[in-house]
């Protein structure tokens, strides 16, 4: 069955099941490096709705599985998410007054979200990432939840993709506490009763912000990269996933095929697909930045 009667199906089940009153759809969603297909369940009078995303759906489709039972567990998963959505003023975020506030970046890989960044509004950095915006819509030690700025909030707040971008990296710069320590520092603080042997440094160096989300921006902080040159010399950037960054100081870049490849490696066993940041190694002189 192709994705299209499997699309029909999951429509037709929902809106016998469901009744009047709901709006049903199914939309392609750009996440970062990946393309999926969304369902959105609205009751009257809602203007938000958790998304649902369909690829186990068309799975179980394929594996013979009952639309009635498959209908099952999206409305079983979207009851759950509703449970579980964070209870915020959807009118207060519409203000760009209060919103501007709550607005800092992140890094993408550029290549692999072309289609994504026709919709959002972005900065290029370096080769290979795209700088894109998010609004934090609840900060606390429990919760931290966000969502990707598009060009439609630029409509709503009646504002453009220079101004949110530049009130972004403003923010993420003075707000977000970067972290900058030996790598074997912080295997020894998150797993103390790791051993001491398979914990050292290896030469490099985690940077990070604090939270550890979307901490590969930290590398926008050019003053902390330059003070860092200057402490120990050139290095190397890896750009391991959108939530870190690894130093490796080098007198040169002899070694940036190596650590490419290294990156590249990563990149297909140890991450999932919407982690993934860079596909080379970066080469920052202590006298010139970043070498292109």
């Amino acid at each position: 069955m192709n994705r299209e009667a499997m699309k029909q199906q999951i429509l037709e089940a929902l809106s016998k099941k469901l009744g009047d009153g709901f709006h049903i759809t199914i939309q392609k969603v750009f996440k970062p490096n990946r393309e999926l297909e969304g369902l959105l369940i609205m009751g009257e009078g809602e203007i938000i709705s958790p998304t649902i995303y369909l690829e186990s759906s068309y799975e179980a489709l394929n594996s013979g599985m009952p639309v009635e039972q498959v209908v099952n567990r999206i409305l079983q998963a979207y009851d759950s998410a509703k449970s579980e959505t964070v209870d915020f003023d959807i009118e207060r975020i519409k203000d760009f007054d209060y919103a501007k506030s709550r607005l800092y970046v992140q890094l993408i890989n550029r290549h692999l979200n072309k289609n994504m960044l026709q919709d959002v509004p972005h900065t290029m950095f370096l080769d290979d990432f795209a700088i894109i915006v998010r609004c934090a819509v609840e900060t606390s030690e429990d919760c931290d939840a966000s969502f990707m700025v598009h060009n439609r909030h630029l409509n709503i707040w009646q504002t453009d993709s220079k101004t949110v971008l530049s009130l972004a990296i403003k923010n993420t710069i003075a707000m977000q506490n970067i972290v900058l320590m030996p790598l074997g520092q912080l295997i020894r603080e998150t797993f103390p009763a790791y051993p001491a042997e398979h914990s050292s440094d290896c030469g490099l160096w985690f940077m990070s912000n604090q939270k550890r989300t979307f901490g590969a921006a930290a590398v926008l902080h050019d003053d902390v990269l330059k003070d860092f040159a200057e402490k120990h010399g050139s290095f190397y950037v890896i750009f391991s996933s959108v939530h870190e960054v690894l130093i490796k100081p080098s007198p040169d870049d002899s070694d940036i095929d190596i650590l490419t490849k290294h990156n590249q490696n990563v990149n297909a066993s140890a991450l999932e697909e919407d982690e993934i940041l860079g596909t080379k190694a970066y080469f920052y002189h202590k006298d010139k930045g970043f070498v292109l």
